[in-house]
């Protein structure tokens, strides 16, 4: 089983999601520190929990004004369930590798050269970042950028809907020292780097392998001595 920081991340998830649907559409919610109070959990939970639902479209953060709700939205294309074991974490993950190795090549067909400036410039904000934490929020915005690329809002929206997951994933990696900060950051220079090279080459082929060879190396990293 993951460590209680799924559980707790979950039960945030289901208490502030029971809020929400006490509320009115667009209702302004409490500030984190009120969330945190009101269910007895922590402020690392109740934060995680608002990022998968921001990423399911049931919540909107606006800068400097808060965060509301988004009760009247289309239902979800896929529902993402708790990661709450080894297994769970590989089906999510096959999910993933099936969508954005297709993705990957739909943006070296598609991408614009601003598509690819931004693309970039996500990479570098995650370089950086890497340099003194684990930069999960900035890898999730470099596949944010990837997904812009393919020019496709169903696919981009769908992938939006694994942030949970990718954060998930992160976290069990942190937990599991998989990796140094210094390997961490020298491992995604390489695979995000030979992902961008392929889509700057407008080589679908290269992207679709060079994201898929990305994918099964953090599966390689993470899950190699759990048991799935």
């Amino acid at each position: 089983m993951i460590g209680t920081d799924e559980s707790r991340a979950e039960t945030a998830y289901r208490q502030i999601a029971g809020y929400i649907d006490g509320v009115e559409d667009g209702a302004r919610l409490p500030p984190e520190s009120d969330f945190a109070e009101m269910f007895g959990l922590s402020r690392a939970s109740i934060r995680e929990a608002l990022a998968r639902l921001r990423a399911e479209g049931v919540v909107r953060s606006r800068k400097g004004s808060g965060t509301y709700a988004m009760r009247n939205v289309a239902p979800e294309m896929v529902r993402l369930s708790v990661i709450s074991s080894a297994r769970e974490l590989a089906e999510w993950h096959e999910v993933r590798l099936a969508l954005e190795s297709e993705v990957a090549a739909l943006a070296a067909d598609r991408r614009s050269e601003e598509d690819l400036a931004c693309l970039k410039a996500a990479q570098e904000r995650l370089m950086i970042s890497l340099l003194t934490g684990r930069g999960e929020r900035e890898d999730v915005a470099f596949h944010a950028a990837l997904a812009v690329c393919a020019h496709n809002s169903k696919l981009s929206d769908a992938l939006g809907r694994l942030t949970s997951h990718i954060f998930n994933w992160g976290n069990l990696s942190a937990q599991r020292s998989v990796l140094t900060m210094a390997e961490r950051r020298e491992l995604i220079a390489l695979e995000h780097g030979a992902i961008v090279a392929a889509v700057a080459a407008r080589d679908s082929d290269r992207a679709r392998a060079e994201m898929r060879r990305h994918l099964l190396a953090g599966r390689t990293r993470v899950l190699s001595d759990l048991q799935v």
